[in-house]
């Protein structure tokens, strides 16, 4: 059984403008029990840490937010974030989070289907890139 200590898996840093902090958690492509999903854990960074505005073509992505205040945009809406709080993003919807409080906002992402590690690679890349 699958099982994950969030505190020993190595993290990505974004810087700004899209400050954050990616863990792959699960995935088939560290973990051969796991098949049809992808958990990742994304901590916005305080007072402005963001995504950018994005769609997943191949899936969607369940977002449960864990800690934090933020604000959300699904299909051109605006949500409030807060503890206890689930956005889903279907297949090809433009979505975006951001941080709008003084302490990190922590998402907890899961892909169904199953996205790649290379696929969150290039997206850290972009992200890193856009910073310059």
């Amino acid at each position: 059984m699958p099982y994950i200590d969030f505190s020993t898996v190595p993290s990505t840093k974004i810087g700004k403008p899209f400050e954050r902090e990616l863990k792959i958690l699960l995935s088939p492509d560290n973990n051969p029990e796991v098949r049809d999903f992808t958990l990742l854990l994304s901590t916005l960074a305080p007072d402005g840490g963001c995504t950018d505005l994005h769609t997943h073509d191949d899936g969607g992505e369940l977002m449960i937010f864990m800690s934090g205040r933020g604000r959300a945009w699904l299909d051109g809406i605006e949500y409030e974030l807060k503890p206890g709080v689930a956005i889903y993003a279907p297949p090809g919807v433009a979505h975006r989070t951001m941080n709008t409080g003084g302490e990190p906002l922590e998402i907890a992402c899961i892909f169904v289907p199953a996205i790649s590690t290379d696929y969150i690679a290039r997206n850290i890349e972009e992200a890193k890139k856009a910073r310059s």
